[in-house]
């Protein structure tokens, strides 16, 4: 009937809305991390929603970094806006401006990151440990980063005798560890010897160094379970001894180097090895070097590993540390104390400065306190204007529009909008402490438009590397456990073990639900290392609405984390409902030459799997729709409003697989296939007697080029076609985006769009949208932000004939501090 028509569309319509709530503009930016990782520095830059790391379309050597990346699905799918930090300059490291913002028009959950150095360096992008974060290696740059928990200064030693452990012994050559090297000793040296007994050579891989018996007694430990052989030895010299970033041979002073003859298939590696070393090297790029190398200098012996010692002293004193260059030299004339070449390395030893050799011992004691943030203002506005086609083919197109047509033409937005982001950290040696707030303010200025203020987020923070506990209070973004929404709250954690963590939390989603009272509770475990590489969490949580349970879920979330492989899983399970919430996996794995292969796939509940979503689908006889639980109750028992959830509630399944390659030092190729499918949702009587149909397979196959400094050093290219296909139309998108820094104030964005689509009614719509962004710093920290876009598109058909034009454009201005 008309009437149960109108009510199913007023339901629809509350449905729409209550999810738009939650969609406010917000940022995605959540905290960026500094810390050290042996001689690199990593920025691990934290989202408010899980995401996936793409491809980054910046050459290696730049000042000027762009990282593309995916927004994966959530229960609360943000529309996210332009974003920034500053981070670096107070901790000692070259400051840093990284940028948050849209991947393109049209693509709302494809978004890219500028990271914008003070000085070129070579970098490195992988996806972080957690499916909420990037993480970014600086080249090099470990030294410039003051790391926390931040311990009282060390005098550095002067080097007399140095501990390590022998973990296993072998007369065979080129063993390899019985076991992974537990996570606590990445900072230290793992390296080969060999020593001569009655019964021959044995070999040796160790671990080291350590300043004194102490501390090697008590590593040596926890080394036992995995390295029952192992052993304390003592390493004995009159200089300071660099740690290579490599397995090495190591013999003292008194011992003699006698070179073997190797197989010819590890002369040949060795052979290709140096090349490659030495090609590096002659270019300039001494970083690419070391890596050659040091699979070089892990070979057996070979006619190659005295160049390669010596080049692996030269490339370290080139870049710089002395410290190191001054190690590898040493090692060289222990194995080869004659020759030209040696009187030479000799030479360069007695020039090298002892100063630098001495690491500079920080006044770690000191506590740091950081401000920084950003207040932004733009205006929003745009233009659509439609007309038939009819009427422009006809004698009276050429008239002027009347404002009687008010139909044809309209604006339809026109908003300011402020935004303030504001964070607050302070680090001892005891403690870590954050307070932040970010607040959007949306003015309206169309008719019968409400304003909207978004307190995105309002919390302190705490961390005590004391007692190993935690806590955040006040309104937060969800961070695992199980929270589906952004919550007003608190959550609490404590380290009960060495990598073993407990937490609680409590909390009321921040997006009113009709009339009703929401809460919901929770505890967790996480587990940070069940293995080297395997971490994870178990959880239970439990959400009520008006005194009945909304949801209540058991769910876990893995993650593996080695060599370029990075995986994220998710199962979130409804023990009240029945019901599956979410069963999803993730991942990245990057090569050595930067070829980055992604996957997902994702099956959730749509909507999520709550006792509440049965207020948008109500008996179209009731006089009035309830707006509580409680006014449901007097006519259903709650045993058949969760069958009812569940029989309105679709499968949303979706499946991604994609790659990106470079095929030449400026440009780059991927491809990826997309697949989404929300299932059917069967009758319900009453309610929905008709049910809903499918939405069908909807697919994407799309090609893109990456192209980065072809013209300048800062400038990228992304050409993207995608092939999209569904039960009832077929489409194709061609589009272009450009990025170009015209000098050190000015930044321009040029892009233009197509789309062509066929639908089986054979109506025929075209798309043509080109867009204008640019950037201007106007000041050190003030910068001016203008964006241009205008579509024309086409509509023809048996039944229509119509054109419309859309104009878009926002002006603003930002003050990061």
């Amino acid at each position: 009937s008309f009437k149960f028509k109108k009510h199913i569309a007023w339901t629809c319509a509350a449905v729409l809305q209550a999810s738009l709530s939650s969609l406010v503009q917000a940022q995605v930016l959540e905290d960026i991390d500094l810390k050290r990782e042996g001689k690199d520095a990593v920025v691990s830059i934290r989202f408010v929603t899980p995401v996936q790391f793409v491809n980054t379309g910046s050459a290696k050597f730049t000042d000027l970094i762009e990282v593309f990346y995916n927004v994966l699905p959530a229960a609360e799918p943000p529309l996210l806006i332009r974003s920034e930090r500053r981070v670096g300059g107070k901790d000692g490291l070259s400051q840093m401006i990284v940028t948050d913002e849209s991947g393109g028009v049209g693509q709302d959950n494809k978004r890219k990151l500028l990271i914008r150095l003070s000085k070129p360096i070579r970098f490195q992008v992988r996806a972080g440990r957690e499916k909420q974060a990037i993480e970014i290696t600086l080249q090099g740059l470990g030294a410039e980063v003051s790391t926390a928990p931040i311990s009282k200064p060390v005098p550095a030693p002067q080097v007399t005798n140095r501990y390590f452990i022998q973990l296993q012994s072998s007369t065979l050559t080129g063993q390899s560890l019985q076991s992974s090297v537990p996570a606590q000793f990445q900072d230290k040296e793992v390296f080969s010897t060999q020593r001569t007994v009655d019964t021959g050579t044995v070999f040796d891989i160790n671990l080291g160094y350590f300043d004194n018996r102490t501390q090697a007694d008590a590593a040596l430990q926890q080394l036992n379970t995995r390295f029952p052989n192992a052993v304390v030895s003592l390493f004995e010299t009159t200089a300071p001894k660099a740690a290579p970033p490599r397995t090495t041979v190591n013999v003292t002073a008194s011992e003699t180097f006698t070179p073997i003859k190797a197989p010819t298939d590890i002369e040949t590696t060795a052979t290709a090895l140096l090349t490659k070393a030495l090609a590096a090297h002659d270019r300039g790029d001494y970083t690419d070097a070391i890596e050659p190398l040091n699979s070089l200098l892990n070979l057996p012996p070979n006619a190659s590993s005295r160049h390669g010692q010596e080049l692996a002293g030269q490339i370290q004193l080139k870049r710089g540390d002395t410290l190191r260059a001054r190690g590898e030299f040493e090692l060289f004339l222990r194995l080869y104390p004659d020759g030209a070449d040696s009187d030479q390395v000799r030479q360069l030893l007695a020039g090298l400065s002892t100063v630098n050799d001495v690491p500079k011992a920080r006044n770690a004691a000191e506590p740091t306190s950081t401000t920084s943030g950003s207040v932004s203002m733009f205006y929003f506005g745009g233009q659509s204007q439609v007309r038939t086609l009819d009427f422009q083919n006809s004698p009276l197109s050429g008239l002027p529009v009347l404002q009687s047509e008010s139909n044809l033409s309209a604006i339809d937005q026109k908003q300011m909008q402020t935004n303030v982001d504001l964070n607050w950290r302070y680090r001892d040696a005891e403690k870590d402490m954050r307070f932040v707030v970010r607040n959007t303010y949306s003015a309206d200025m169309m008719p019968n438009r409400p304003n909207v203020n978004l307190l995105s987020a309002l919390y302190f923070d705490q961390r005590s590397f004391v007692n190993g506990t935690s806590f955040r209070i006040g309104r937060q973004s969800p961070t695992g456990g199980g929270v589906l929404y952004r919550f007003d709250g608190i959550q609490a954690g404590y380290a009960f073990a060495p990598k073993w963590k407990v937490n609680a939390v409590y909390g009321v989603p921040t997006d009113a639900l009709l009339d009703t009272q929401r809460n919901f509770y929770g505890v967790s475990v996480d587990a940070e290392a069940l293995t080297n590489e395997i971490s994870g969490s178990a959880y239970v949580i439990q959400q009520t609405i008006d005194g009945e349970v909304d949801r209540r879920a058991l769910g876990t979330e893995m993650r593996y984390f080695s060599s370029g492989v990075s995986l994220s899983g998710q199962l979130d399970y409804d023990q009240v409902l029945n019901g599956l919430n979410i069963v999803a996996v993730q991942g990245n794995w990057q090569l050595p030459d930067t070829t980055v292969y992604n996957f997902l796939y994702d099956r959730r509940s749509a909507p999520m799997r709550t006792l509440g979503n049965i207020l948008f689908f109500q008996d179209p006889a009731l006089l009035a729709p309830a707006r509580r639980i409680s006014d449901l109750l007097g006519t259903t028992s709650i045993e058949v409003l969760r069958d009812q959830v569940n029989g309105i509630t679709a499968l949303q399944n979706q499946a991604m697989v994609g790659v990106t390659t470079p095929v030449s030092s400026n440009w780059q190729a991927g491809s990826n296939v997309n697949y989404t499918n929300i299932g059917a949702i069967q009758p319900v009587a009453v309610i929905l007697p008709n049910g809903q149909a499918s939405t069908g397979d909807l697919w994407s196959l799309g090609f893109q080029m990456i192209g980065s400094n072809l013209y300048s050093v800062r400038d990228t290219h992304v050409f993207n076609l995608s092939l999209l296909s569904g039960p009832t139309y077929n489409g194709k998108l061609i589009s272009y985006n450009n990025l170009s820094g015209l000098n050190e104030k000015l930044q321009i964005e040029p892009s233009l769009r197509y789309y062509i689509q066929t639908d089986n009614t054979d109506t025929t719509t075209v798309r043509w949208t080109p867009g204008f962004r640019m950037t201007y710093r106007v000041l050190k920290q003030v910068s001016m932000e203008s964006e241009l876009s205008y579509e024309i598109a086409e509509r023809t058909g048996p039944t229509v004939a119509e054109t419309s034009r859309r104009l878009f454009y926002y002006l603003g201005a930002r003050y990061d501090f």
